[in-house]
């Protein structure tokens, strides 16, 4: 039977200039297809540790804002412990990351309309998931949470490289539509495990970004600290490569 590998995407941020996020940031949580009920199955024991719920669904905004279900994160030794034990799931080697990001500012200074923000941010991410399959031998399957003012940017971007290949050349069309099988959307209250660690680290890539890249001085709590040595720890792994790119 054929091995394959998933890549659930979400996001943080709007790429309408009407929304007040000042970023797009996509994040993308790619695993492989017969791990994903062992890692269901360990966050579930993290689900009922911390929140006494094994079938809560992460939420970024309500986690970072300690709201509904997630209050008991208001107490900060309950925060650092759960983010211990989630780090420590999703600390597995056979887990990587395809994290895109774009500065609505400048995006929005070079004329990009918030449909350019979309079909660019998903065709870096299909186009590093394709390499990723091509360079470990494995398919792949695209699994993203449905929102109709985005998902035809995401479709397009799709049949731009079954048509083309990828856009540096290293991914040909007919390879691409050998390595990437399926496409599938769902919705809100999905409870898949992937498409819900995709929506927790997505707002990490953004302190990740103002840290590294905007050079923002922050002293950070030490649930902050460990958060971003995750997707470092994920960015310099070799064996199983991440890839971190902001478009503009």
């Amino acid at each position: 039977m054929e091995k394959y590998k998933l890549l659930a995407v979400d996001e943080t941020g709007k790429a309408s200039y009407s929304h007040h996020s000042t970023r797009f940031i996509l994040m993308g949580v790619i695993m492989p297809e017969e791990s994903k009920p062992k890692i269901d199955a360990k966050m579930r024991k993290v689900k009922k540790k911390y929140f006494r719920d094994e079938e809560i669904v992460f939420h970024s905004r309500d986690m970072s804002r300690n709201k509904g279900p997630f209050k008991p994160l208001e107490d900060s030794k309950t925060e650092l412990g759960f983010w211990s034990d989630f780090i420590s799931v999703v600390n597995s080697p056979e887990i990587s990351l395809v994290i895109t990001i774009v500065d609505k500012i400048s995006a929005k200074e070079a004329s990009w309309q918030p449909a350019t923000i979309l079909k660019r941010s998903y065709l870096k991410a299909i186009e590093n998931f394709s390499l990723q399959l091509k360079l470990t031998g494995k398919c792949g399957k695209i699994i993203c949470e449905s929102d109709p003012s985005q998902d035809l940017q995401l479709i397009n971007a799709h049949n731009k490289v079954q048509g083309g290949g990828t856009t540096d050349g290293k991914v040909s069309a007919d390879e691409y539509r050998k390595l990437v099988t399926s496409l599938s959307f769902v919705n809100k209250s999905n409870s898949d495990v992937d498409v819900q660690i995709a929506d927790a680290l997505a707002p990490i890539a953004g302190m990740k970004y103002e840290i590294d890249v905007l050079k923002k001085a922050k002293k950070l709590t030490k649930t902050e600290l460990s958060k971003k040595r995750l997707i470092d720890r994920k960015l310099s792994d070799k064996t199983n490569p991440s890839y971190l790119d902001v478009l503009i």
